[in-house]
């Protein structure tokens, strides 16, 4: 035999395993089971897309709250360095007046 025609024997032993499995199982299921086996299934989907999709919104929030923390950290940063800058030019003036009295 060669490889192929084993491969093919191989494809063809489990095509017919996986049919007759339906088969039995189409049996034994009415349309109700199925009916309900399928609303359980969109149910789960349901939940877990739900899932996922907060997931991500709270990812978002999380980073929007650090991202606001880091903007008003800069912003006191920039406003010290203001402030800073506003008392050296104070001094500045006041030795000015000193050294010119």
């Amino acid at each position: 035999m060669s490889i192929t025609t084993d491969l093919s024997a191989k494809l063809t032993s489990l095509l017919s395993y996986i049919a007759s499995f339906f088969t039995a199982a189409g049996s034994y299921v009415n349309d109700m089971d199925i009916g309900v086996l399928v609303g359980v299934l969109c149910a789960v989907f349901t939940a877990f897309i739900n899932w996922f999709y907060k997931d991500r919104q709270r990812q978002r929030a999380t980073l929007k709250s650090e991202r606001e923390a880091r903007i008003q950290a800069l912003q006191e940063q920039v406003l010290l360095k203001q402030l800073q800058h506003i008392e050296e030019e104070r001094c500045s003036h006041v030795l000015d007046d000193i050294h010119k009295d």
